[in-house]
């Protein structure tokens, strides 16, 4: 999955390996052995993720990780209608 989803997201970026690689300071033969399918390291895999501009999960595995607005209004029941709320600063004592 990762070989797939790393040369999906070079080609969407017109980015070469050579490219990511002086990007992120990971030899270029690192990473033609996990387009070779070889497991990578995973503190660089996140390296090469942030850069990216995505996370592990994403681009290891395709899962896509939803924005934490969209996570939590899946938790929450809505309840519709007029509401006041009120903030009030509490002095420690």
């Amino acid at each position: 999955m990762l070989v797939k989803n790393l040369k999906k997201i070079l080609e969407e970026k017109e980015m070469s390996i050579s490219e990511l690689s002086r990007k992120t300071d990971i030899p270029k033969s690192t990473l033609m052995t996990w387009l070779a399918g070889r497991t990578p390291d995973l503190l660089q895999l996140d390296k090469v993720a942030q850069y990216l501009g995505t996370n592990i999960e994403s681009l290891a595995f395709g899962r896509k990780q939803e924005d934490i607005f969209s996570e939590l209004m899946q938790k929450v029941e809505i309840h519709t209608g007029l509401y006041e709320i009120s903030v009030k600063k509490v002095t420690r004592k």
